[in-house]
């Protein structure tokens, strides 16, 4: 798919990363957490001839999902911490269609009544260094993201499904600031890549809260911007996710 340019950059970066290793935290910790997303998507996806928009089409509406992630950092020099993250879409609709639509290579008439369900995963694996680690800190690295879905639609008389598969590679950088003697504190994430007619942006603003004990929370906003071309059944998508999120975390 063209990830020959991508891949340089990521090259790049790997190779400066281990330069940063030296603000690295000297301390072992493990980072875990779990919240819930409320998601509300939009976008189109073609798979055959019609541009098929998944909110006036299809009826696909809002979703609460559950997110997950685990990181574990060190003061080992030059190795990278790790952080994995996932995340899930499983979302349904039920429409009359006002127009004729054909969605890998099913054909549904106008006034026909259809159910969709659309049904995403993806998980990260996230390595980086810590560029600053202070009271602000920087963390900046590579991540690959193993992304699975399915669109399936369905009438009284036709059902199709179109699914699709792949691995992508992204450049990730992660910004805090804490606020001092307080437990808060305010940050951003984000990763991202562009290649072809391809490109994938994740991004959050948050803001938290860490007791002396571990235990804290985070809540801000989440967004997801995707869109691919020549993916599995799929022929073109460009998809938006996006929401408030809050979570529950602890680090030991």
């Amino acid at each position: 798919m063209g990830y020959a340019k991508p891949l340089s950059l990521l090259a790049l970066l790997a190779t400066l990363s281990p330069l940063s290793s030296v603000h690295a935290d000297t301390l072992f910790g493990v980072y875990v957490g779990a919240g819930t997303w409320e998601q509300e998507s939009s976008g189109e996806v073609i798979s055959a001839l019609s541009n098929v928009d998944v909110e006036d089409d299809l009826a696909i509406g809002d979703d609460n999902s559950t997110v997950l992630y685990v990181a574990v950092e060190h003061g080992i020099p030059f190795l990278p911490n790790v952080r994995a993250q996932h995340f899930g879409i499983d979302v349904d609709g039920s429409s009359v269609l006002s127009r004729t639509i054909e969605f890998n290579g099913q054909v549904f008439s106008v006034a026909e009544a259809v159910d969709t369900v659309v049904d995403l995963t993806q998980t990260d694996a996230v390595f980086y260094y810590e560029a600053l680690d202070n009271v602000v800190s920087l963390d900046l690295g590579l991540s690959v993201s193993l992304i699975e879905g399915s669109f399936s639609v369905r009438s009284l008389t036709e059902a199709t499904e179109a699914e699709f598969e792949e691995v992508i590679p992204m450049l990730y950088a992660r910004a805090r600031a804490d606020l001092p003697f307080t437990g808060l504190w305010v940050g951003a994430e984000a990763q991202g890549i562009s290649y072809d007619d391809s490109s994938l942006l994740e991004y959050n603003a948050q803001v938290g809260w860490e007791s002396d004990f571990g235990l804290g929370f985070e809540a801000g906003y989440r967004a997801v911007e995707l869109e691919i071309e020549a993916f599995d059944d799929v022929d073109n998508a460009d998809i938006e996710i996006r929401g408030p999120y809050a979570a529950i975390n602890y680090h030991f």
